[in-house]
Parts: structure tokens; sequence; C-alpha cells
């Protein structure tokens, strides 16, 4: 007879089928895709009743309403990829193997041959690797330990699926335009620890190693001329999603784009707020933006 954790977990994943939505555009160009890989909202009784955490404390590790604010780019020519699962289910911006040492068997040993090796393993035994365990400063999300037998399972059901709708689109886009851009979209706390507010946007090229400081400058330039202050790389320098796919040399392109939640979420409710509209607004006018300007290198290339 199965385990209880096994039910709980067989139930669960039944309420994320499909695992993720990707919107194509009606005519596709320049090779553009954005993905919202933190806003899924499902959050099924089956995974809350083993949790230790109300269902709005769970809410405020996602990336609320991203998925929405990037919602124009089909319209516009570009796909957007969309999980429909939340990140402390799974978590797509880790590596597949990034879980805790004492998970035995299943990632016993540090992550090789990617940069900041301790620090994910670090990351990993705090609870916040590809399965999470923890919210932000340990912050326990059940009530009891899981076990890691539920990680093969949630990882075919969830992480798979996502990466391989990701990789089908990146390898369409370069077959089609000779080239790629992910955009990978994400938000932040308005405020660091210390309190000081962080700035409205932060731009992740992984220290210049994911894109062309072109394509970075280009979107820094969007965002900037329409009044927000820019950061690049700190303390966001791009996930695994950015440092794994992001080849500039073979012509495929990251880039992490983490927005302010202060800008347009209500911290305690988490609706939208005053400001949501107009960012909503700039956001569909800069996806649009990058979209020409991408088109507008492929014609200058090509002369």
């Amino acid at each position: 007879m199965p385990a209880p954790q096994n039910i709980y977990e067989a139930k669960m994943l039944e309420a994320f089928e499909p695992a993720l939505t990707v919107s194509a555009p009606a005519h596709w160009r320049s090779g553009v895709i954005f993905a919202s890989p933190h806003s899924g909202r499902i959050y099924p009784e089956s995974f809350v009743s083993r949790c230790d955490l109300p269902r709005l404390a769970l809410r405020r590790n996602e990336d609320a309403f991203i998925d929405a604010l990037f919602a124009p780019a089909p319209a516009l020519g570009a796909p957007l990829l969309a999980a429909n699962f939340p990140r402390c289910i799974v978590d797509v911006n880790r590596a597949p193997d990034e879980m805790p040492r004492h998970w035995i068997g299943m990632a016993a040993k540090e992550p090789k041959k990617r940069r900041r090796a301790k620090t994910i393993a670090a990351r990993a035994d705090a609870g916040l690797g590809v399965i999470p365990t923890s919210l932000g400063e340990s912050v326990p999300i059940y009530s009891e330990p899981i076990s890691p037998e539920v990680a093969p399972a949630r990882l075919q059901a969830l992480y798979y699926p996502y990466h391989e709708a990701l990789m089908e689109l990146i390898t369409a886009a370069s077959l089609r335009f000779g080239s790629a851009l992910l955009i990978d979209c994400h938000s932040m706390p308005g405020f660091a620890p210390m309190g000081t507010r962080r700035p409205d946007v932060i731009l992740g090229d992984c220290f210049g190693q994911s894109c062309r400081l072109v394509t970075l400058q280009l979107l820094e330039g969007a965002f900037e001329k329409r009044g927000y202050n820019v950061a690049r790389n700190y303390p966001y320098a791009g996930g695994f999603v950015t440092e794994h796919y992001g080849k500039p040399d073979s012509g495929i392109e990251t880039l992490q784009i983490e927005i302010n939640r202060d800008l347009y979420l209500n911290p305690i409710t988490l609706k939208p707020k005053r400001g949501y509209d107009n960012l909503a607004k700039d956001i569909e006018q800069i996806i649009g933006e990058v979209i020409n300007a991408r088109d507008a290198q492929a014609l200058i290339a090509a002369q």
C-alpha cells in the first residue's frame, strides 16, 4: 500500500496538468523568447495541508503577476513560456541535481563544473534547491520533513517538461532566425534585508557571460528612458536558466530581468496596487522595442 506521502504527492501533481503554458505568437519575430518560471499560483490542498505556512505566506515566494505583465509578448511577436506550478514545489531555476547532500543517493556531492559550486551546495543544504523545503531565511515549508523520494516524480512531472519546452523554443528560434534571445522574467522583494529599497530593475547577464553587452544595454536603455533606475547583476546575476542556456558565441543569449515588486504589488494582500497599470504599459512598450531592435539588428547583419 502506498505511503500517505506518495498519495498526497500524486494528488498534488494531478493539479498541474498541464505543467506549463506556452503562448505562441501568430507571427514570431526576431527569435526573442520570454519566460516566467516563478509565477505559478496553483496551490493544491494536497500540498497546502502538509505545510506549516498559510497560502498567503507561500505566495509571497512567487513572482506574482509577472506572467501577466509580460502577457503582451505573443501579440507583439514573441512566445511566452510560463510555469503553472509554484516555485516552492519545484524551482526550475535550479539545476536538477541541486538537492541537500543529506538526501543520500539523490545529491550526495557538490555540483561540478558550475560557478560558485560551494555556494550552490550550501543553498541546497539550506532547503533552497530544486525541491525547496524552506522559504527565504530558513522558514520551513512543511509541517514534517519530506522524503527525497518525492524528487523523481516532481522532476519528471514538472521540471523536465518546463526545460524541454524551453529548449524547444530556443532550438526553434536558432533554426528559424539564426539566433535566440531568452529573457527570463522575475520579480524581487522591494527592499533589501537591511531596509534599503532595491533598484526598480536589476538585469542579470552572469557578469557579461550570458549575453552580448549591446543586448543588456538595449534593455537597460528601454527601462531607463521610461524613468526606472536599473542596476546590473547585484544581487541577482542570473540563476541556473541564465547561466545554463546562455551561449552568446553560439548565438544564444539569455538575460534575467528582476522587477521590484514595490512598483506594482501590495506586499500584504499580494494584490496589484496603483502603479501596476503604468508598469504594465511600460513593459508592453519595452517588449515591442526589444523585438523591433532585434529585427533591425538582423536586417543589418543580413546586408
